[in-house]
């Protein structure tokens, strides 16, 4: 059975929402296991920088790890050995992927990473992957660059990155290796027994290409199987336009806490608790008296 692609321009098909609404539901204060993030007028700043909250010590205290200069005028920084004199500054750019996120941490003049995010009910997931065209219901959704996530620093560049291709209850999976061939916008076919499909030669991520053909092949080798995924270990957005594998969220938005003064108190909140001291290590046993 033939299935022919008919490319679809991403942005035309899932841009729901105006870009400075969509790029608003990051506003706020988002908590994750092991920090907190917070994004403000995320739509309007042109020079934004990162505000990450790392809980230290077992989560006994909240380092204010990165931010920009000017957030001691809102409250002075604590100096102690738990934390550095000054802050990490780290700019970073947003960008869309129709209704998912890449936000790109800038490190210094010539390290930086990208992290590829959607944002479902008040929650980021991390590593989503985006529709880049449909036919015939069979879906094509391409992987980025995997990230740990909007950390303080720089992440290897993968040697391989995925692409999905969607036909009913049948996954494929093609995999896209590093190359260092100039980008090829075509198509190229790939055929496994009685299905087949077109799929992009090449897939771009953060500035870096990818094959699933060896030079100018026009056809991926070595196909496998399709498989199942089971519905419970994938959702999607509202449109299909996003997919998120078997994850856990990477921060949930907190809604009753939206600006900065709410995240300095939460910070002063934490850091003004007590750990409680530490068991015995030997029982403690009360002396025993006559009569008792």
């Amino acid at each position: 059975m033939k299935k022919g692609f008919l490319v679809v321009l991403l942005f035309a098909l899932i841009s729901s929402l105006p870009s400075q609404e969509n790029l608003k539901k990051l506003n706020g204060i988002w908590e994750g296991r092991d920090r907190f993030v917070f994004f403000e007028n995320a739509a309007d700043d042109e020079n934004p920088f990162l505000i990450v909250v790392l809980k230290t010590y077992y989560g006994w205290y909240y380092d204010r790890a990165a931010e920009p200069l000017n957030l001691s005028d809102v409250q002075a920084r604590t100096p102690n050995a738990a934390t550095h004199k000054d802050p990490e500054v780290i700019p970073y750019k947003l960008n869309e992927l129709g209704e998912a996120f890449q936000i790109t941490i800038n490190y210094s003049k010539h390290n930086s990473d990208t992290t590829t995010f959607a944002i479902v009910d008040d929650k980021i997931y991390l590593n989503a992957l985006t529709l880049i065209s449909f036919d015939n219901d069979v879906y094509l959704y391409r992987g980025y660059q995997y990230s740990d996530g909007f950390l303080m620093y720089e992440q290897p560049t993968d040697q391989n990155i995925t692409l999905l291709i969607v036909d009913g209850d049948k996954y494929y999976d093609v995999r896209y290796w590093l190359t260092d061939m100039d980008y090829d916008p075509s198509y190229v076919t790939f055929k496994y027994k009685n299905d087949t499909y077109s799929v992009p030669k090449h897939l771009e991520a953060d500035g870096t290409n990818y094959s699933c053909v060896n030079g100018r092949s026009k056809k991926v080798r070595n196909t496998m199987p399709s498989f199942l995924i089971s519905e419970a270990n994938i959702f999607y957005n509202e449109d299909k336009t996003v997919m998120i594998k078997d994850t856990e969220p990477y921060l949930t938005k907190l809604t009753d806490k939206q600006t900065i003064e709410d995240l300095m108190q939460i910070i002063n909140e934490a850091n003004a608790r007590r750990k409680p001291d530490p068991e015995p290590i030997f029982p403690v046993k009360l002396p025993k008296f006559p009569g008792d």
